[in-house]
């Protein structure tokens, strides 16, 4: 009697050990699946900022980092970079972010998340002149201050470092972390960009 019972659950356990195995690979398929979104998801994760409080952040911070460098001039100067916040979007496509400010018209651009925040922010060094060189670095201490925690008196020399190490190795992108974000420096096509993004 005994046997027939085994004889007649043979069959059945026979097919729940031919379903195991392709169970097994659902599970990883599914685990596969999450990964995929998961890093989907942490590549559209932003700055937390929006495009027009960084713009008002800018506009107060560029003031400050020009004090801090001891510039007597800079209740004078910093108006000069100043950005229009009312000018963000205007003709311009409404996934990046893109402004010129100062004497040498330094291009400050991003891209923006799905959720309209910014996702990156750049500055581009597009000409050889010292003027702009020191346009460059005001802008690129200034963005830095606001999207990273770094330690204001050490960022001048970071970025010196990391714009020294981009010119000397053209081709490659020299990076940074600082906290969660990731500074970058690079020789494009267009000039020297220096960028800030969210590490992942």
């Amino acid at each position: 009697m005994k046997n027939n019972i085994i004889r007649r659950g043979t069959p059945v356990l026979l097919a729940l050990l031919t379903l195991l195995p392709p169970l097994a690979l659902l599970s990883a398929c599914d685990r596969s699946v999450d990964e995929k979104l998961s890093a989907q998801a942490s590549a559209e994760k932003s700055l937390e900022i929006s495009p027009t409080l960084f713009a008002t952040k800018f506009n107060r911070s560029v003031r400050d980092v020009l004090e801090d460098r001891k510039d007597d001039n800079a209740a004078r100067m910093a108006p000069l970079y100043a950005i229009d916040v009312t000018q963000l979007h205007k003709g311009g496509e409404k996934h990046t972010f893109q402004t010129q400010v100062g004497p040498a018209q330094t291009s400050l651009m991003g891209s923006l998340a799905k959720d309209g925040d910014l996702k990156t922010i750049g500055v581009l060094l597009a000409s050889r002149t010292e003027g702009a060189r020191d346009e460059f670095f005001l802008c690129a201490e200034t963005v830095a201050r606001i999207v990273t925690d770094s330690d204001k008196a050490k960022l001048p020399d970071q970025l010196k470092r990391l714009v020294n190490n981009a010119i000397n190795n053209p081709g490659q992108r020299m990076t940074i972390a600082v906290g969660q974000r990731l500074l970058s420096a690079e020789i494009i096509q267009q000039g020297l960009m220096f960028q800030v993004e969210r590490s992942q």
